[in-house]
């Protein structure tokens, strides 16, 4: 290869992976938002569950009736009630779902990130561009770092959600 084709060829490189960089840097933050709301859900389904955990208790005591028999007290007296809970635990039930899916997601991304971060660490330690591959070799780092905090987030939202849905199990 001559000079001139060696340089055009680095440059291209070079181009690539600043491309590259910009790319990732956007899905980083976009996964950093990602960790946000999911830390936000965890406290959003605990204050629920501690909110229904109290609507149960004192509607039965308003109500004359105990916990377990308030779902068939709503069915017969206040319907839509009733209905909007059973709403409430198939919504549940349903975004647990879509989180189980978000975990795959997160780990098919983890596994695609690791060999991609192999890739550019070696291209870091052996390339005449290795400057360049530096700030994608801390990118794919971080990245695999937030997936796999997003996957243990989205496990712990699930179990949130699964006390709601064990709190609704008699609405059906």
């Amino acid at each position: 290869m001559t000079n001139n084709a060696q340089n055009e060829f680095i440059s291209k490189a070079k181009k690539e992976i600043e491309q590259r960089i910009k790319t990732e840097t956007k899905t980083l933050k976009l996964l950093n938002t990602e960790k946000k709301e999911l830390i936000n859900a965890i406290q959003g389904y605990k204050n629920y569950h501690h909110e229904l955990e109290h609507f149960i208790e004192d509607n039965a005591k308003d109500f004359k009736t105990t916990p377990e028999e308030l779902p068939e007290y709503f069915k017969s007296n206040i319907n839509d009630v009733y209905q909007s809970y059973v709403q409430i635990k198939q919504d549940a039930k349903e975004e647990i779902q879509t989180l189980q899916k978000y975990i795959t997601h997160c780990k098919k991304e983890t596994n695609t990130n690791q060999r991609t971060l192999k890739f550019y660490r070696s291209q870091y330690m052996d390339s005449d561009f290795f400057d360049e591959c530096l700030p994608l070799v801390q990118i794919y780092q971080e990245k695999i770092e937030i997936y796999q905090e997003n996957i243990t987030l989205t496990e712990k939202t699930i179990k949130e959600l699964e006390k709601i849905e064990k709190e609704l199990e008699k609405w059906k």
